[in-house]
């Protein structure tokens, strides 16, 4: 009895050792091995009979597709100019299923991305392979968990580079090394394919890794979806899975650069100018003596139609806020030719003189090149001499740059009175942050003076003042005044409004933006309203109500879509007539500091703010902004409720259904009363590129 319970005693032992021994083997053997793995298995999993054609996805065990989206009105090759596409990844076209690693869709100025699960037939060791046209990338995880996945293979980094469909020797970077997979697990891939013009294909394919394995194609035998999307409306985004390949990169700040195309998105004092504390109000009381002030721009009748746009002037700025399009490559010379001092037969070599060099004897051959020659130069600076019709001809222009001279004399005659008064008297500058300069002819500047100071207790603060200079005489000292009524009030509630219909990816991302705007600045005083007309492509208002806004107004219209009387339904619903109304449109990306732009630039009764938007190129984006400045378009406005209710809102009796020329000829009624027009380039602020493929009719598309 006693022999046979410890013979028991013994086999269990055995049999626990056991257990526990393979479980060690298999759990090393889940490991993705240094090199390539001993097996004696001879079966190709490629030589197996496919699945019948008319097989239902049951039948197979698993559904045998795989999620593709699909991102439209995207230019260059590369992956990086996608990544860097406002609505990647998470705001596609269109949302679709592929039954192979293998399409070729025969369009152009295209990004997808594929993903979903990929199911081994048995444990072994695989290798895989990527060809496409133009840049690609295949990514795997090490399990079910998009969180998990790795960089296997690819085809290119810059957009030039491209292989033949099935060409999975070009490139080194194509083939991956061996990964040891296991049957009855299964793994979530991801595929990225950027195309910009010409054959476009993309094939993923494997083998095992046998001295004689063969690639072939991933098929749908070993396929299935991440997310069944067949019953999901275009505005649900929760179930997109964001990676390492592919996650929203525009939740991350735009970083600054320290190459050239950095100038445009460099740190610049103005972006984060809502952090300053403001200066205590009752210290700038009666700073100035006040001053009578009527512009001679300002009209006090009716101007004659789609007249106003060649009536409004830019104003300048100082410091330079390189809003110019350095590195436009249609319209760079346009900048120069509009310098008087420009000779078109010389070009820019008109701004060289020859220097004479008496070691060097001088033949001239009339051609080049000339090496020893040397040549001097002034200073160029060609933003210095800019006008309202450079701003004008030339899109890549940007801001009209007041010159440093000018600039300072204003400076220190404002802090000139500053100090002349005992509260102030303390206070010293730390830097200029803005001068905006709104120049009258022979009769005076408006000035909008942003001076960061340091006061005694080396407390920071910030001024933000209106002054008027009359037009300078040489001879007599800089006095500044205060201009009559003309005040900017920092509390004043902004109302952002838009009309839409069945735009779900960019309403969406319009939602966004405002709670970016939110998150940065902390905000409370502004509030967005949204128009919809009936959207059958996601539900607007539940969306609205998780967002994280200080507030928002919605309001479901029916019929088709009308922008004026969009516009206008949001207008009415504004109850506080000495609030700003904002109106803008979709397709935008917005810097953080654009509310507390639109307050300092109207004022009520006297000027509203037009603020110029940057066009984005087709291959551009926030992280690399070329394209034109749209100095001809004035959608996008802000203004007081009152002076909106006194010009008679938007005219939505001539444009019903139709838009294209509703913007110029509400400008007519805003000159036409009396109102100044604030016009500037804004930085950061960007017209993201689309086509109006699936977009509202317009019957007036001129």
């Amino acid at each position: 009895m006693l022999y046979s319970f410890n013979l028991l005693i013994i086999c269990i032992i055995i049999y626990v050792f056991i257990s526990l021994r393979a479980n060690h083997v298999d759990a090393r053997e889940k490991i993705l091995p240094a090199g390539p793995a001993k097996t004696n298995v001879n079966q190709d999993i490629y030589k197996r009979e496919a699945p019948l054609e008319n097989e239902p996805p049951e039948a197979q065990g698993m559904p045998g597709r795989v999620n593709m989206h699909v991102f439209e009105d995207c230019c260059g090759g590369s992956l990086d100019q996608l990544r860097n596409n406002l609505l990647y990844p998470l705001f596609p076209n269109v949302r679709t299923t592929v039954s192979r690693l293998a399409v070729s869709p025969q369009w152009s100025n295209y990004g997808l991305r594929i993903f979903g699960y990929l199911h081994p037939s048995e444990t072994e060791e695989f290798i895989f392979a990527v060809a496409s046209d133009d840049n690609s990338e295949f990514w795997l995880s090490l399990d079910e968990s998009p969180e998990n996945i790795q960089l296997l293979a690819y085809v290119g980094e810059t957009g030039n580079e491209w292989t033949a469909p099935g060409e999975f020797w070009k490139f080194a970077s194509q083939i991956s090394k061996p990964l040891l997979l296991v049957k009855e697990m299964k793994y979530f891939f991801e595929v990225v394919l950027k195309q910009n013009t010409g054959i476009d294909h993309l094939e993923i394919a494997w083998r095992l890794n046998h001295d004689n394995g063969t690639f072939s194609v991933i098929t749908s035998e070993f396929l299935s979806l991440y997310e069944d999307e067949s019953s999901l409306q275009m505005g649900d985004i929760e179930h997109i899975p964001q990676t390492k390949a592919s996650y929203d990169r525009l939740l991350e700040s735009i970083p600054s650069s320290p190459h050239p195309v950095g100038e445009k998105i460099r740190e610049d004092p103005r972006d984060h100018i809502y952090k300053y504390k403001m200066l205590d109000e009752s210290y700038l009381k009666d700073l100035f003596p006040e001053c009578h002030y009527k512009p001679s721009y300002v009209f006090t009748k009716q101007i004659e139609r789609y007249q106003g746009v060649y009536l409004v002037h830019f104003s300048s700025v100082y410091p330079n806020d390189y809003t110019r399009q350095t590195h436009d490559l249609n319209d760079e010379m346009c900048f120069y030719t509009q310098d008087p001092s420009f000779q078109a037969d010389k070009g820019l070599a008109a701004y060289l003189t020859e220097v004479e060099d008496p070691d060097v004897q001088k033949i001239d051959t009339g051609e080049g090149p000339f090496w020893q020659r040397v040549y001097d130069v002034k200073p160029l600076n060609p933003a210095s001499k800019q006008t309202t019709v450079v701003a004008n001809s030339c899109r890549t222009a940007g801001n009209i740059v007041m010159s440093q001279d000018h600039a300072m004399h204003i400076v220190r005659a404002f802090l000139k009175a500053l100090h002349s008064r005992e509260e102030t008297r303390g206070y010293s500058l730390l830097r200029v942050v803005n001068v905006v300069r709104r120049e009258d002819k022979d009769v005076g500047s408006r000035y909008l003076v942003e001076l960061e100071l340091v006061g005694p207790h080396s407390q920071k603060v910030l001024v933000s003042r209106y002054v008027y200079a009359q037009a300078e005489d040489s001879s007599k000292q800089m006095f500044l005044c205060s201009p009559k009524a003309f005040n900017w009030n920092p509390s004043a509630t902004v109302h952002v409004i838009v009309a839409v219909k069945n735009q779900a990816r960019w309403i969406i991302q319009f939602i966004r933006e405002m709670e970016k705007v939110y998150r940065a600045t902390g905000d409370k005083n502004f509030n967005v309203i949204i128009i919809d007309y009936n959207s059958s492509d996601m539900d607007i208002e539940k969306r609205l109500k998780k967002a994280k806004l200080p507030s928002y107004k919605f309001k479901r219209m029916e019929g088709n879509f009308q922008r004026t009387g969009g516009l206008q339904a949001g207008i009415d619903l504004v109850e506080d007539e000495h609030s700003i109304l904002f109106l803008c449109d979709l397709h935008l990306y917005y810097p953080v500091n654009i509310i507390n732009s639109i307050r300092k630039h109207c004022i009520e009764g006297k000027m509203v703010y037009a603020p110029v938007v940057l066009r984005l190129d087709c291959d551009a984006s926030p992280r690399v902004p070329n394209g034109l400045w749209e100095v001809a378009g004035y959608g996008l406005m802000g203004i007081y409720k009152s002076d909106m209710d006194r010009i008679g809102g938007m005219n939505t009796i001539e444009f019903t259904d139709t838009w294209g020329g509703e913007d110029w000829e509400l400008l007519d009624r805003i000159l036409g009363n009396g109102l100044e027009v604030e016009r500037l380039h804004l930085r950061h602020f960007f017209h993201h590129f689309h086509s109006k493929r699936g977009m509202w009719v317009n019957n007036n598309p001129g």
